[in-house]
């Protein structure tokens, strides 16, 4: 039954939703600019001139000064573009855990396997290092996956954990946790109201700015464009804070089917922490951004046991991105299939 108290929950959760997602809409400040390397995984870093244009380091037709420098980029960036998209890979959105016939039970334990499909970047949108000036290599993995644990709490809470394995797989090492709380708010029969609050911390590491394949080449040809010298280190924290509404339907008369749908907001704290060594030295630029971004998704359980379910899910978040300096704004966003295989013990 929904009380007043979960009333003022969902209430204060929707106002601060209004507070944190209009980010993702904003005009994106240009950055402070400066010099560096490029991006990775999520993003790069960013050479330029102040205010955050282009220009470079001795990686990039530059001077060597500034390797060590600290700089803020806008969220439409293309950079932050490149951590927002592969950030938004890793919510923790979506793919529910089928609401039990006999309700929610303390102390209950689920355990899954997630699998989402990661899109193959093309070389347009791979070209986001110096403000879309330099390409990185981004499609490192052509998935994402990640066991998930849940917990029953009193009150009909959940706590959610989620986690892809802490070694290196397709040459990026991933150092992440994802966690959560989620909580029926009205159930009306087949229809179940539900709300989550998840969060993200943690780190990729790979060799984005720098990759094997451009060793090959001479320092500032065209297959070495940024003077790489060696592989890089690059690490891509990807923190995040998140809220979702979704609403369940128990088919009558087909009750193994469970269709359902989400939407939600989130703010990100993203951070590329650049160690490439290139012509000039050691490139250890850092760029961070922050910002917000809205997620839809929707799919089905199927019901494979009482115990054991099969759900997937078409998830979508608009990305926006400003390709080049004075280029349109666009929405370059992240479309992708997730599914998830649980079981509940008890």
């Amino acid at each position: 039954m929904l009380t007043g108290r979960h009333v003022l929950l969902s209430g204060g959760l929707l106002v601060c939703l209004c507070g944190v997602l209009p980010a993702q809409y904003g005009g994106g400040s240009g950055g402070t600019g400066g010099t560096g390397s490029t991006g990775g995984t999520t993003g790069g870093t960013t050479g330029g001139t102040t205010g955050g244009t282009t220009g470079g380091t001795a990686a990039y037709g530059g001077s060597s000064s500034g390797l060590n420098n600290n700089y803020h980029i806008g969220f439409e960036r293309p950079e932050a573009w490149g951590l927002k998209y592969f950030a938004s890979v890793s919510l923790l959105s979506g793919l529910p855990a089928p609401p039990p016939t006999e309700g929610a039970r303390f102390g209950s334990i689920s355990i899954g396997l997630e699998m989402d499909w990661l899109p193959q970047l093309d070389a347009g949108q791979q070209k986001i290092g110096y403000n879309g000036l330099a390409p990185e290599d981004l499609n490192k993995a052509p998935i994402f996956a990640r066991p998930v644990v849940r917990i029953g709490l009193p009150d009909k809470f959940t706590a959610v954990v989620a986690a892809p394995p802490p070694f290196e797989l397709f040459g990026v090492h991933t150092r992440m946790i994802a966690f959560g709380v989620e909580r029926p708010l009205v159930q009306r029969g087949a229809v179940t109201l539900s709300w989550r609050g998840y969060g993200q911390v943690g780190s990729v590491k790979g060799a984005f700015t720098c990759p094997n394949s451009v060793l090959a080449f001479a320092p500032g040809t065209a297959g070495n464009p940024t003077s790489c010298t060696g592989e890089s280190s690059d690490v891509a924290s990807l923190r995040y804070a998140g809220s979702e509404f979704e609403v369940s339907y128990r088919v009558p008369g087909h009750p193994k089917f469970i269709p359902h749908a989400a939407v939600g907001g989130n703010f990100m704290d993203l951070v590329f922490q650049t160690h490439a060594p290139v012509t000039g030295g050691m490139d250890e630029t850092r760029q961070w951004t922050r910002g917000g971004t809205f997620t839809s998704s929707g799919g089905v359980t199927y019901m494979l046991t009482s115990k054991a379910a099969f759900t997937v899910d078409a998830f979508y978040t608009p990305l926006w991105v400003e390709r080049a300096a004075g280029s349109p704004r666009m929405n370059d966003g992240l479309f992708n299939v997730r599914a998830l295989v649980s079981y509940t013990f008890r």
